[in-house]
């Protein structure tokens, strides 16, 4: 069930990681553009639509540093494949309902995309394993430059787009953290205060699921200003700022495993068994407590959790990829039980691993 293209696993889940740095779970960089001589998709015609992604395949048709990349209509999708697409952050909410004129391009990797007319005409992002915001910049722009067409651009203002919010790079930088110990000791609060008040250029939020819900303890940090300021700078305040938020969690960890002995302890195993005895999970809830199962296993208290397992599990637990493999989408009533059941399976395997 679904398009195999779109249910392949994105580089960002399979790369190794190891140190400090595996706290970046991903980082991503996405410009936004339009083509000149049509409004905006929002106010285009369906004409219009068809026009504009036409002029805009014909421009990654014909460029090399497109040539790996396979495209899709998006109301040629069904539905499981838009929403395996939106769990895994490769498109947004707008545009899963797909409509006229609207395309995806994606490499194998799921490093390279570009939504065609979602908010814009074109929306080219790159995403890498870890922090690697420059080279993610690099290949964006690469593959902006390659189109060889005439985008909207004011001399003053830079480019223009259809979120004034957006306007002047019309770039968005972004980086996924996992951050469970600042989370467990309540010292995420006081961080994001601080980081209020040190980086007012750039936020700081909890990720959140299709459905709204908190995704255990993953925040996303990307930039607030995109008008008069380059995307170097840009780029390089996210990297400094992902850094800072590294070395606060790092240190928050080392608290954490000079009392291994207290409270924590009981409280990893408490969510250990939570997830090993279960018969019902909320999103939520299965990824609060596996996030915390996962800090208990890198401080050593649980049993030894692969990194790549770990993501797996954390993307596998939403709603459509419950269904893969399924000749039907699991019922919003049955998800609970589906999700527990993996996460049962997945526990008892590792503690078997380790008697």
């Amino acid at each position: 069930m679904g398009d195999d293209l779109f249910a392949a696993e994105p580089a960002w889940v399979t790369a190794p990681s190891s140190g400090p740095d595996s706290i970046v779970q991903l980082s991503s960089v996405r410009l936004r553009r339009n083509i000149d001589g049509f409004p905006f998709p929002s106010k285009c015609s369906k004409s219009q639509l068809y026009d504009s992604a036409a002029m805009a395949l014909g421009a990654l048709g014909r460029s090399r540093e497109w040539e790996d990349c396979d495209f899709r209509m998006m109301d040629s999708l069904d539905d499981t494949s838009r929403y395996l697409l939106l769990e895994m952050k490769m498109i947004t909410p707008r545009f899963v309902q797909g409509g006229a004129g609207r395309f995806l391009l994606r490499d194998s990797s799921g490093r390279t995309a570009c939504m065609i007319n979602e908010e814009d005409h074109i929306s080219i992002s790159v995403t890498n394993p870890g922090l690697a915001l420059p080279s993610a910049l690099d290949a964006a722009e690469r593959m902006e430059r390659s189109l060889g067409i005439k985008l909207v651009r004011d001399a003053v203002l830079g480019y223009l787009t259809s979120n004034p919010a957006y306007a002047g790079t019309g770039m968005t930088a972004a980086a996924i953290l996992h951050l469970p110990a600042l989370d467990s000791t309540d010292d995420i609060t006081r961080v994001a205060d601080t980081f209020r008040r040190d980086w007012n250029n750039l936020g700081l939020g909890r990720l959140q699921s299709c459905d709204g819900e908190p995704c255990g303890s993953f925040y996303i940090l990307s930039n607030k200003i995109t008008l008069s300021v380059m995307p170097e700078e840009i780029v390089r305040n996210v990297s400094k700022a992902s850094r800072a938020l590294i070395s606060r969690e790092m240190f928050a960890r080392q608290k954490i495993c000079s009392s291994k002995e207290g409270e924590m302890t009981d409280r990893f195993w408490r969510a250990w068994g939570l997830l090993r005895h279960a018969r019902t999970l909320s999103f939520s809830e299965a990824a609060s407590c596996f996030s915390f199962v996962k800090l208990g296993s890198d401080v050593g208290v649980l049993p030894h959790i692969d990194d790549m397992d770990w993501r797996r599990m954390v993307i596998r637990s939403q709603r459509y990829h419950l269904s893969l493999g399924s000749p039907v989408i699991i019922d919003r009533d049955d998800e609970p039980f589906a999700r527990a059941a993996v996460f049962r399976q997945y526990i008892e395997n590792l503690s078997s691993s380790v008697h």
